[in-house]
């Protein structure tokens, strides 16, 4: 009984240690036509969900439109969420929240004063600051361009941006980059920087 329990102990103390290897720190979202967009975030001030801002039908229509960039496909969201207000499809909101987990676009208001700072979620256990900035001092280690796989590209913004992680984290257990806490993705062409935290 008492060797199951040490490597129980064992188990969770070497997990707790894998799980502390990436940290983050708050972020600051940036603005989109005057609209803050938490993308793998959410605002660390209160917050109540109003609607959707989208409908699932816009959704898959950005989504498998290889033409154009994120940035260019999170503006259109944007739009089409904005002239949704106008027609009173949804009620007035401060902000947008995209949850790739469960593709869903939400219309947000605060609670408080409206707010850029978020909390970063962790897509493969790295922290992702996308359409965001790290609000602490921070240094790049190293840079990659997009590497993800062929059926990652095939995928949703997700699934690149997933694959891309297990890939850096790879490359990190292998020595091929530099250690690091966190990944800032580049929406334009998600290449990546990745960056330590002072």
């Amino acid at each position: 009984m008492k060797k199951l329990q040490l490597l129980l102990l064992m188990t969770v103390l070497v997990m707790t240690m894998h799980a502390q290897e990436k940290r983050s720190i708050p972020a600051k979202v940036e603005t989109v036509l005057e609209i803050p967009v938490f993308i793998f975030s959410i605002p660390s001030t209160d917050y109540e969900v109003v609607g959707k801002a989208v409908t699932a039908g816009h959704i898959i229509k950005v989504a498998v439109d290889e033409s154009s960039t994120v940035s260019d496909k999170i503006e259109q969201i944007v739009e089409h969420a904005l002239a949704r207000k106008e027609k009173g499809k949804v009620p007035a909101f401060d902000a947008i929240i995209v949850d790739l987990n469960r593709e869903k676009i939400q219309a947000i208001t605060f609670t408080n004063e409206p707010s850029l700072d978020a909390i970063v979620l962790l897509p493969e256990e790295v922290p992702v600051y996308f359409f965001a900035t790290p609000k602490g001092k921070y240094k790049v280690v190293d840079e990659l361009p997009a590497d993800f796989s062929l059926r990652a590209q095939r995928g949703l913004l997700l699934d690149k941006v997933e694959s891309m992680m297990r890939r850096t984290l790879d490359k990190e257990e292998k020595g091929e980059v530099e250690k690091f806490d966190a990944v800032i993705i580049n929406p334009d062409d998600l290449s990546e920087q990745l960056i330590v935290f002072e």
